[in-house]
């Protein structure tokens, strides 16, 4: 059982909006302060003030739609479903979807209530919800405020040392075929962890312009970095499926193969240990080919391609497996020369010296 900080500021935000709501409203059980509160915690800062903003605007609106529906119609079933329907269809139009489940709480609460006042009774309600989603935006402001960068580089490095390490192996035809099958499920999966960690880290909420200017520099950067790794993950997953092909490469062409995918994969791991101060920004210059080895390169994977097609039966399938493997490789090699030149341009003009003291710190 994991209990975490968010876990925790759920609870504590839970408990205060609840002692907060009977202090306003002594007859108030204080439920839906509670249940906003528990709805309302966010893994960003900037995600939770959005959330408050919507959620305000939201209650107002069911709120408001309660009380003219109980005069309109009372406050049947019928009628309290018929609100029900058409707070969600305006809530939809004004694209707060995220936000339905407790504005219509809030609306069936409001029209359920035995209050013969329902106009005080709607206000307290919706009072009662806004104190819930505002003190759990504040709670998450002001402690423990989510910080992803940790948990976002270890899915990198870990993501990206261990698919290096499953082509290496497979590239010696070291790998079994359903274990690596599964490791490239594994794979995909971290990935998946990886755009979002992303996605919350692009939204961190950062007053100064300076340092907005700053995130969105280190932003374009990360996007390269996991652009860069799913590629890796790419050429792997095409190893994978052409292992057959790659394994009748003549030895000269494999050998070849291997040794070029092992200096770009070399490369790779220089370029992240650039970035992380460890490398001078002006290394890393031996990936790519001149013109002639370039040349002599690609006419060796077509003349195995024209082979494949030559003398196998299946010969579409083969000679289409070396173009992939082919195209694969150079995509990965493509990332690799874009995040090399970000990451050298970024160390050389944009005070990389404070994110490496600051990246030490999430190390330790």
């Amino acid at each position: 059982m994991k209990i975490g900080a968010r876990v925790l500021k759920t609870g504590l935000a839970i408990t205060l909006s609840i002692y907060a709501s009977l202090l306003l409203f002594p007859n108030s059980s204080g439920a839906l302060a509670g249940i906003a509160a528990s709805l309302s915690t966010q893994p960003s800062v900037k995600k939770s003030f959005e959330t408050f903003i919507s959620r305000v605007i939201a209650n107002t609106i069911g709120g408001l739609i309660a009380i003219l529906m109980i005069y309109a119609l009372g406050s049947s079933p019928i009628a309290i479903g018929v609100s029900a329907i058409l707070t969600i269809a305006i809530l939809n139009g004004l694209k707060l979807s995220d936000v339905i489940p407790l504005t219509v709480v809030t609306l069936v609460v409001i029209m359920l209530s035995s209050d013969t006042n329902y106009i005080l009774a709607a206000f307290a309600r919706v009072i009662e919800t806004i104190i819930g989603v505002a003190i759990s935006f504040v709670i998450n402001l002001l402690i423990h405020p989510p910080k992803h960068d940790v948990q976002f580089f270890k899915t990198l490095e870990t993501v990206t040392s261990e698919v290096l390490l499953l082509t290496r192996a497979t590239l010696r035809k070291n790998t079994d075929f359903a274990i690596l099958h599964r490791d490239l499920q594994w794979a995909r999966k971290q990935m998946k962890q990886f755009n979002n960690l992303f996605n919350l880290i692009s939204e961190e909420w950062i007053i100064s312009k300076t340092e907005r200017v700053a995130r969105a520099r280190k932003l374009v950067i990360f996007r390269y970095m996991g652009r860069t790794t799913q590629s890796a993950i790419d050429l792997l997953t095409t190893l994978h499926k052409y292992n057959h092909v790659y394994h009748d490469f003549p030895d000269e062409t494999r050998t070849i193969f291997r040794e070029r995918l092992e200096t770009l994969m070399t490369a790779h791991e220089q370029i992240i240990m650039k970035f992380y101060g460890k490398v001078p920004p002006e290394a890393v210059n031996y990936m790519e080919m001149n013109r002639e080895n370039r040349d002599e390169y690609l006419n060796m994977f077509f003349n195995e391609a024209k082979q494949q097609e030559e003398t196998k039966e299946h010969h579409q399938f083969e000679a289409n497996g070396v173009t992939h493997i082919l195209a694969a490789s150079f995509y990965y090699e493509e990332n690799l020369t874009n995040l090399n030149r970000l990451v050298r341009s970024y160390k050389l003009h944009e005070h990389g010296q404070e994110y490496d003291s600051s990246h030490d710190e999430l190390r330790e």
